[in-house]
């Protein structure tokens, strides 16, 4: 990484940090001397959560001078004396918006010599915490947001909390559990288990516990949402009473960057490859701290180096823009319609010649017939006036079998005839 790169990633780096700090206010340790009051408050929809609490004589300041303890600064119950009251703080003040403690009140802790004057050293800061009055679905980004596990109206199967990140960006939760650590030790190290983290991305569930930590991370997400549901009758929410517990969700990575229509775009992890549909130009980018680092120039049309000299290293290489891609596609179908088309006329004409030939022999056989049935008809009349002579008594007989003959010859056929024809020959001789 060259120099530049450096500097540029410290600068994210600072910038980022001082995002952070902007909506997780992290009031530095001071001095509380007793006579003064431990007063911390925090803006709408934030609250105080404790980070540190000490009650003594802990070191010369604004409290102890050293002229007080001028010949005892080795003696450790003069100087060096102290009794952590974080938890007692935290049942006072972590979880409200604000709150007051007088310093003075906390004089049942003796730490030190009797009669010596201690004092407070406590630090604390402000987290955002999600309106669930408002909507149960929060926009998760950089800055941690926070949800009230001990709070009643979302967490349910039928209503879930929905935290989502921008799409690219990657989900990480952690546990702020308040209880003090003496009451967390009576369930070993068995999971207190609070509700379950739903990440339909990566088809699982992953349980919510406390294990005596403080504050610790249970899970990175495989996609950029999640869903979260809680147990309300485990008994971590039933010391939520007294000690709050919070969810913290935070969006790390960087969001996917939207193309321009000239443009085409490759993410692997947290590397990008912006390239010109136009040209052969590309440009990587690479994600730190939360930022894509590195430049994107315009797209140029090369026209020195037409589209089809480039040489592609596969085809998966050749990138068309959306435009091109829809006319593609538009050429395609209706170049198949066309030769959908062609193959369906030429069917038609074929199955039209065949039906057209196929009559034309029906016809030709049926002409054929009618003239091989007048011309036996024919024959047939001239040879039954020669072989029948009308010398019997009666037309009635002559008259039936002058209807009858016509039927005959059609049965006989051409054959009949010239079987009539012999035998009238025969009779003539």
């Amino acid at each position: 990484m060259d120099i530049t790169k450096l500097l540029l990633y410290v600068t994210i780096s600072m910038t980022s940090s001082m995002t952070k700090g902007v909506s997780s206010i992290r009031e530095q340790a001071k001095e509380y001397c007793l006579t003064e009051t431990f007063s911390p408050q925090c803006s709408k929809n934030d609250v105080i959560v404790m980070e540190s609490a000490i009650y003594g004589r802990m070191q010369i300041g604004k409290c102890i001078t050293a002229k007080e303890i001028e010949g005892f600064e080795d003696d450790r119950r003069f100087l060096g004396c102290s009794v952590d009251v974080l938890s007692l703080l935290d049942k006072q003040c972590s979880g409200k918006t604000k709150c007051e403690i007088r310093i003075i009140d906390l004089s049942d802790e003796k730490p030190c010599f009797a009669g010596l004057k201690m004092h407070l050293e406590a630090s604390y800061r402000c987290i955002s915490v999600a309106d669930e009055t408002r909507n149960c679905a929060v926009k998760v980004s950089r800055t941690p947001t926070h949800i009230d596990i001990s709070r009643n109206v979302c967490g349910t199967q039928s209503q879930p909390w929905t935290l989502e990140a921008p799409i690219g960006q990657k989900l990480v939760v952690s546990l702020v559990d308040l209880t003090p650590t003496e009451s967390q030790n009576g369930n070993g190290n068995r999971c207190q288990r609070m509700g379950y983290i739903v990440d339909r991305a990566a088809g699982r569930n992953i349980s919510i516990c406390g294990v005596g930590s403080r504050e610790k991370q249970l899970y990175a997400s495989t996609g950029n949402a999640v869903e979260i549901v809680l147990d309300r009758h485990s008994e971590s929410n039933k010391n939520q009473r007294n000690f709050p517990i919070f969810l913290s969700f935070e969006a790390v990575g960087c969001s996917d960057i939207v193309p321009s229509e000239d443009n085409w775009l490759k993410r692997r992890d947290d590397v990008i490859v912006i390239g010109c549909y136009s040209s052969r130009q590309s440009w990587q980018l690479n994600c730190i701290a939360g930022k894509w680092v590195g430049a994107i120039g315009n797209c140029s049309k090369d026209i020195s180096r037409s589209d089809h000299n480039h040489e592609y290293d596969s085809i998966s290489d050749v990138h068309l823009s959306p435009k091109a891609q829809v006319l593609t596609i538009v050429s395609i179908c209706g170049f198949t319609l066309a030769i959908c088309f062609i193959i369906v006329c030429i069917g038609a004409l074929f199955v039209r010649r065949y039906y057209i030939q196929n009559k034309a022999k029906s016809d030709y056989r049926t002409l054929n017939y009618e003239s091989d049935f007048g011309r036996s008809k024919e024959l047939s009349g001239q040879k039954t006036s020669s072989a029948f002579p009308t010398h019997r008594t009666g037309d009635a007989v002559n008259g039936s079998l002058a209807h009858q003959l016509p039927a005959y010859s059609l049965y006989l056929g051409q054959g009949g005839v010239n079987n009539a024809d012999n035998h009238h020959s025969q009779t003539s001789t």
